[in-house]
């Protein structure tokens, strides 16, 4: 099971619209998926349509067995879902590695494993970062993406001590529109920086309200709109992450 964080430094990147479209993909494309999600406000939860009122990713991290933590939703993606009583959780000595522990029952049994964070380095996102094999970065064309990327990859250079098998898998551009000069000043910049740091830029991903709308309804967005500009960006970027 190929396990991934989808992390950034600010909210407002796309990072929940990602981590819920490449589930999405990824059920689509007949795999199993896990998705976790670790944000107390739950936006992704809701993106993929999971009952929050079950157990999930706190009971978890508390000590309730995985397998008694994991919904399937109507869009085939299996789910650990968020509660407000994340923002509760506190790192102890040794438990950054609870979501790595109680993780790896499960390896064999899913193709992908998903990992949403809130919009801040904390303990969930500790926790998550220490069960991972990569982090995808989810940013926007503007020079405090750049600042965002060099300090998660201090962080994630800092969690390799304790999970060397960790790295950036690389950064992707959200709400991405090529037509002004200034995006593809900041697309070069941020492609060039990404190099540098060994976390390749792995795509664009088109602005569409099909998200929104696929979102408000509670669909997945190779269901409600498949042929739009999103999706056919966050399923080639899909291909790339498994191929990878």
């Amino acid at each position: 099971m190929k396990i991934i964080t989808i992390a950034s430094q600010k909210g407002g990147t796309g990072k929940t619209t990602t981590a819920a479209a490449l589930a999405q993909a990824a059920a689509k494309a007949g795999k199993r998926v896990l998705a976790i999600d670790l944000d107390p406000q739950g936006n992704f939860s809701a993106a993929v349509a999971a009952n929050t009122s079950l157990p999930g990713s706190y009971e978890l991290l508390t000590g309730t067995p995985a397998a008694q933590t994991i919904q399937e939703t109507e869009q085939g993606v299996f789910t650990m879902a968020a509660s407000p009583d994340l923002a509760t959780i506190r790192t102890k000595a040794g438990s950054a590695r609870r979501l790595q522990q109680a993780l790896e029952p499960l390896k064999k049994s899913f193709d992908l494993c998903l990992i949403d964070t809130p919009p801040q380095m904390g303990d969930l996102t500790y926790n998550a970062l220490q069960a991972s094999s990569g982090v995808i970065v989810p940013l926007e064309t503007d020079s405090n993406s750049l600042q965002g990327l060099f300090l998660l990859d201090d962080i994630v250079r800092q969690m390799q001590q304790s999970n060397p098998g960790l790295s950036i898998t690389g950064v992707i551009l959200t709400r991405y529109d090529n037509r002004p000069k200034i995006n593809r000043f900041f697309r070069d910049a941020i492609a060039e920086r990404g190099r540098e740091l060994g976390a390749p830029l792995l795509g664009t991903i088109r602005a569409g309200v099909a998200i929104r709308e696929a979102q408000a309804l509670q669909q997945s967005l190779f269901d409600y709109a498949p042929h739009s500009k999103p999706a056919q960006d966050y399923k080639k970027l899909y291909h790339t992450i498994m191929e990878g």
